[in-house]
């Protein structure tokens, strides 16, 4: 069964930023924080992790990127309401995946350290899939 990890929050939180440690995790290498469709072979699964995801046309291209690679876990970035949720609500539905909202952390002082620990959990997620 497919899976999507949606990592969701407003605007400007740092949901890139994370997706962006979790590649360096899942691939053991130094982190670039780039807006990014990445591929990652990690656990036995090919992995696509997208950071964009504020509109709903990087979302669009994200699930494009998904399934033009055919992978087995879209992790991915989006809003926390609207269209971009929407559209993977929907999409979540027309392939029968399972579906994962993580709400992205948030910390004034500790933002990198809060990033880095998210990227982490999320990696655990994906440990028990």
């Amino acid at each position: 069964m497919k899976t999507i990890i949606a990592l969701y929050r407003r605007a400007n939180t740092g949901k890139s930023t994370t997706l962006n440690y979790l590649i360096g995790l899942l691939k053991e290498q130094k982190v670039d924080f780039k807006e990014k469709r990445e591929i990652v072979y990690y656990g036995g699964k090919k992995i696509a992790v997208t950071t964009p995801g504020d509109n709903a046309d990087e979302i669009k291209k994200n699930i494009k990127f998904f399934e033009k690679e055919d992978c087995d876990i879209l992790v991915t970035a989006t809003r926390s309401k609207g269209e971009t949720t929407n559209i993977i609500y929907k999409y979540h539905k027309e392939i029968n995946a399972e579906l994962k909202w993580i709400e992205k952390n948030l910390s004034v002082t500790l933002q990198d350290l809060i990033n880095q620990a998210q990227a982490k959990d999320i990696q655990a997620t994906i440990d028990t899939l």
